[in-house]
């Protein structure tokens, strides 16, 4: 019996011990500069209340999965970032929470950049809780992204992301070489609030990938996102690349669709796309490329047509260079329901082959995926 308690007793102190994190209160970019070069393991590296302006944050250091280095706000939505400032993350397992951007820009490419430079980009990394509010580049015409993923396994979770009116993607993943590749980066539970009219291109809220990485497998995961009035253009997601995932995400009244551009074999699944009667701009899913999976998705009150009907599949360029419109194949779009929607499914979409006398073959979408009876799978489904 006395051998039994004092096995528990060990227990309890090896547990208290384990659970003993060392918390570091910093009040200035020296300190916490100095405390993220000395962090080790289990650090928990906490950022005094008040406003920090024109601060570069560079989180490079490395943790383990069962003790990872936090950086956080003394009080969630007190530690103000203002100013020309930015977020770099660089190393493994390490996390920031509850960080509240506003009242400036970033004076470099990106506000949350996960990498420091070429060599150093981040692994099993998350930004959780943050806030970037309005926190855009005064000249709109000037390119920037807010979120900009590298590295593999890294997360943006329960974060607010509203207001970027300047050219490029708020969240872009990039895919340039294999230490990036098979990335499995997530992104959840995140409110993206409005988006205004970019009026052009370079207005996606996530562009996952480019043209020319758009064949490297990424396995993102898109997933239990509120995405609010984001009508920075025509495409509110970009997916140009392989095996993504999008899964119960809610479009409301966006002016624009997701877009399956470039890459194959992504599974959209149980997402609403949500319109109204005051806008024939509201979109739902473009279907480019091979091998989807497009089931059990909720269509209401869209009224867009063409490129923004409920579900658009695209006509193909014959051997289309990558940055153009592969032939739709092997696709299944199974068990979705629209309602009170105008154009509920369109094939052919894009098709100009009456322009052949004008414009070049290269650009001439002319492959139709029910003339070519490329196999496309309709299971039940709800029209009203």
């Amino acid at each position: 019996m006395k051998n039994l308690l004092f096995f528990v007793i060990s227990l309890v102190l090896v547990s208290c011990s384990a659970n003993n994190v060392e918390e570091i209160l910093v009040s200035n970019p020296e300190e916490l500069a100095k405390s993220i070069q000395e962090s080790k393991p289990g650090d928990v590296i906490v950022m005094k209340n008040g406003v920090w302006k024109d601060v570069g944050i560079k989180f490079k250091a490395n943790g383990e999965r069962s003790r990872p280095i936090i950086l956080r706000a003394e009080t969630p939505g007190e530690v103000f970032i203002e100013g020309q400032s930015y977020l770099k993350i660089a190393g493994h397992f390490l996390e920031v929470h509850d960080l509240y951007f506003r009242n400036g820009y970033t004076p470099i490419n990106s506000v949350v950049l996960f990498k420091d430079d070429k060599e150093n980009a981040a692994y099993d990394c998350k930004v959780v809780g943050c806030v970037m509010d309005n926190f855009t580049q005064l000249d709109r015409t000037k390119k920037d992204h807010w979120v900009e993923f590298w590295g593999q396994r890294n997360e943006l979770r329960s974060c607010y992301i509203a207001g970027k009116s300047n050219d490029g993607p708020t969240v872009r993943v990039e895919l340039k070489g294999n230490e990036h590749a098979n990335c499995y980066h997530v992104i959840a539970n995140n409110y993206f609030g409005p988006r205004p009219r970019r009026g052009g291109p370079h207005g996606e809220t996530m562009q996952l990938g480019d043209s020319y990485t758009s064949m490297v497998p990424a396995f993102i995961q898109v997933k239990n996102n509120f995405l609010n009035s984001c009508n920075g253009e025509v495409e509110v997601i970009s997916s140009k690349s392989n095996y993504n995932n999008f899964s119960n995400n809610v479009f409301y009244k966006c002016e624009g669709s997701l877009v399956l551009r470039h890459g194959n074999y992504a599974t959209i699944d149980s997402n609403w796309f949500i319109g109204d009667d005051n806008s024939d701009n509201i979109g739902g899913i473009r279907v480019i490329n091979t091998g989807h999976w497009i089931t059990n998705n909720y269509f209401y009150k869209l009224k867009g047509n063409e490129f923004r009907s409920s579900v658009a599949v695209m006509n193909g360029i014959p051997k289309s260079p990558l940055n153009r419109y592969n032939q739709v194949t092997d696709v299944v779009i199974a068990h979705n329901s629209w309602i009170d929607c105008i154009a509920p499914l369109q094939f052919s979409v894009g098709s100009n082959v009456k322009k052949q006398g004008i414009l070049p073959k290269t650009e001439i979408r002319s492959l139709c995926l029910l003339e070519q009876l490329l196999p496309i799978i309709l299971y039940t489904t709800v029209i009203q």
